[in-house]
């Protein structure tokens, strides 16, 4: 039985790709900087869990408890840092960064879970066959193609930011409500990209945008709220370390979602990387669950 932390971690992917096929779509009305779609997105994130946390949980109001700024301030260095990794292509080194975090996190390091995360990096893989590695195979030695040093840099930096915001999320626990720690992180990225766009030259946010680009950029603002609210809760809730395996789901959704949306038909490799990945999140719940039962019956006797 998949656990509650599980459950919350796959549905904020289910989310995640949402939102990432509402923002292709984007795309395809006309230009606009994603430096503007993810300040909308957070603004948009700031301000209904602002608004909710005032209708409910007054008392963590603005950014949560301050005795906790320390993990809160690392939780938004890490994301912040951690998105730096998607401007590489390379899924599998950013992959790394949950599979790392939840080797932090957990109480126990055992077979199960290493195999589990080799069977996910292998299938990742293979469903986004990765430039620097499919590159090197299905072109002859002239075809120089690799991933450049600052590329790398970056996903060494997405991986490292990653792990330590998975890992604040979830020492934090539940001293902090999940929409606190949402907002914090929200406001990090609102003053860095507002930062990135009164300084970097060329970006320039567009106000003339058309009725439909403002609807598809407050449904991705909306989403994405629900996305980073039920990822937070589901860390939040368990201290073993293992539903953060459910992030590594999220490729095999956006492989759904490009087969049911884009009419896309996906290769042999593509679906063997689906079902490596999803047999190793099985059974790193079913491992979880056999070892929760054997601890409980060793109390009970």
């Amino acid at each position: 039985m998949i656990s509650k932390g599980s459950l919350l971690v796959f549905v904020s992917q289910v989310f995640a790709v949402i939102v990432h096929t509402l923002a292709k779509f984007l795309e395809t009305t006309g230009d606009i900087d994603p430096q503007q779609i993810l300040q909308v997105r957070m603004f948009v994130t700031l301000s209904l869990n602002s608004l909710c946390l005032r209708t409910w949980y007054s008392r963590e109001l603005p950014l949560g408890s301050y005795n906790l700024r320390y993990l809160l301030v690392l939780r938004v260095v890490g994301g912040i840092c951690g998105s730096f990794g998607f401007y590489c292509d390379a899924t599998v080194l950013n992959l790394l960064a949950p599979l790392g975090a939840g080797f932090l996190i957990c109480r126990r390091i055992d077979l199960v879970r290493l195999s589990s995360v080799m069977m996910c990096l292998l299938g990742v893989g293979l469903i986004t066959k990765p430039d620097f590695i499919f590159d090197h195979l299905y072109h002859d030695s002239e075809y120089r193609h690799a991933v450049s040093g600052t590329g790398f840099a970056f996903s060494i930096m997405g991986v490292l930011g990653g792990m330590i915001a998975y890992s604040m999320i979830s020492a934090i626990g539940e001293r902090v409500h999940p929409l606190a720690v949402t907002n914090c992180f929200a406001t990090g990225v609102l003053v860095l990209s507002s930062v990135c766009f009164a300084v970097i030259p060329g970006m320039e946010y567009r106000w003339d945008l058309s009725t439909l680009q403002w609807i598809i950029l407050l449904l991705i603002g909306i989403t994405g709220s629900l996305m980073e609210y039920f990822l937070t809760a589901g860390l939040t809730s368990e201290r073993d370390g293992t539903a953060v395996y459910m992030i590594s789901l999220q490729v095999v959704l956006a492989l759904i979602a490009d087969v049911s949306i884009w009419g896309t038909n996906p290769d042999a490799l593509s679906l063997i990387g689906s079902v490596l990945v999803l047999s190793a999140v099985v059974a790193t719940e079913k491992w979880k669950n056999t070892v929760e039962n054997q601890e409980n019956f060793e109390l009970s006797c």
